[in-house]
């Protein structure tokens, strides 16, 4: 298999799409707390914006970082981005009744990017071999 299966590539660009949600999601938390002034539990509410940013800064970097790997990696790609995908979908489905109902788009999002992962063709694609990389190459033959 030389091409990347369309499953493969929609997985990848959930991924994308994953992360540029998680830093587009950032900018109104980093703006409060960059303008926010201290009062009595100022310090706690800063912690707490702080706080709500953690999971938003891990998912894009692991978003971003697994998609960065989807040509060459290996099942360990694979299974991070269905762990990405049913964090998606528990955050979202967390997030709908407390927030507003387009969090739904996140429950929809992480179910398709686990189905695509998952899927026996993204499987064959991270389990083909894999070429030796050129350094190693060079050293058997000198």
């Amino acid at each position: 298999m030389t091409q990347m299966p369309g499953a493969a590539r929609c997985a990848r660009a959930l991924l994308v799409a994953a992360g540029t949600a998680g830093v587009v999601a950032l900018v109104p938390l980093a703006k409060v707390a960059a303008t926010f002034e201290s009062g009595a539990l100022g310090e706690l509410i800063l912690a707490m914006l702080l706080l709500a940013a953690v999971p938003l800064v891990a998912l894009a970097v692991a978003s971003f970082v697994l998609a960065a790997k989807f040509a060459d990696g290996g099942d360990r790609v694979r299974l991070g981005a269905v762990v990405v995908g049913w964090m998606l979908v528990a955050g979202s489905a967390a997030a709908v009744p407390a927030h507003h109902g387009w969090w739904g788009a996140g429950v929809a999002v992480g179910a398709l990017l686990t189905a695509f992962a998952g899927a026996e063709r993204t499987r064959e694609w991270f389990a083909r071999p894999r070429l030796a990389s050129a350094a190693h190459l060079e050293g058997e033959t000198a």
